[in-house]
């Protein structure tokens, strides 16, 4: 049994092509982010400031998690 294989073809242009989503996805990530640093979530460098946690998650607490 011989199996022909079909010949892949080149491509011609390997320059990537501009993404016409990506505009707008970049627009939606820092309206994001926007509200979030509003919210007072994160600060300006993108790291966590909100730290309340439940009692039981609090740090030097014993945690049982019911198993």
């Amino acid at each position: 049994m011989n199996v022909k294989t079909i010949p892949r073809p080149k491509a011609r242009n390997p320059k990537p092509m501009k993404d016409p989503h990506h505009a707008a996805a970049v627009e939606r990530g820092k309206a994001a982010v926007g509200k979030l640093q509003q919210q007072g979530i994160i600060d300006s460098q993108g790291r966590r400031m909100r730290t309340d946690l439940p009692a039981d998650m609090q740090e030097g607490k014993d945690r049982d998690f019911g198993g």
